[in-house]
């Protein structure tokens, strides 16, 4: 199974409504879409003030990764051009998590 294969699944059976297909034209207007056959993408730049994301940002400085599925590094090297934090928010949770974006590419560098 593809990557892009495994993020529609599971979004067929995590989703409050949408469709898979709603999600990807949203994130094709309004976002980047990645998709090789070792990663798959949805992300946008957004701006990250410690507790909620924006996405009406002059200056973003987070990249918010809607949806993702497979290689990590292969990843990071999809981001269009790197900024300070990557955000995401687990299924179900109202709470975002972040992650520097350097100290977590160093991290799975092994630096």
């Amino acid at each position: 199974m593809q990557p892009w294969q495994k993020a529609a699944l599971w979004f067929s059976r995590n989703s409050d409504g949408d469709t898979f297909e709603q999600l990807l034209a949203e994130y094709f207007k309004n976002g980047y879409v990645y998709s090789s056959p070792s990663c798959f993408l949805l992300l946008r730049p957004v701006f990250w003030d410690g507790v909620d994301v924006f996405t009406e940002a002059d200056k973003p400085n987070a990249w918010f990764v809607h949806l993702a599925a497979g290689n990590m590094m292969d990843m990071f090297k999809a981001c269009p051009f790197p900024l300070e934090h990557l955000v995401f928010q687990r299924h179900g949770q109202d709470r975002y998590r972040a992650y520097s974006f350097n100290s977590l590419h160093s991290k799975l560098n092994g630096f």
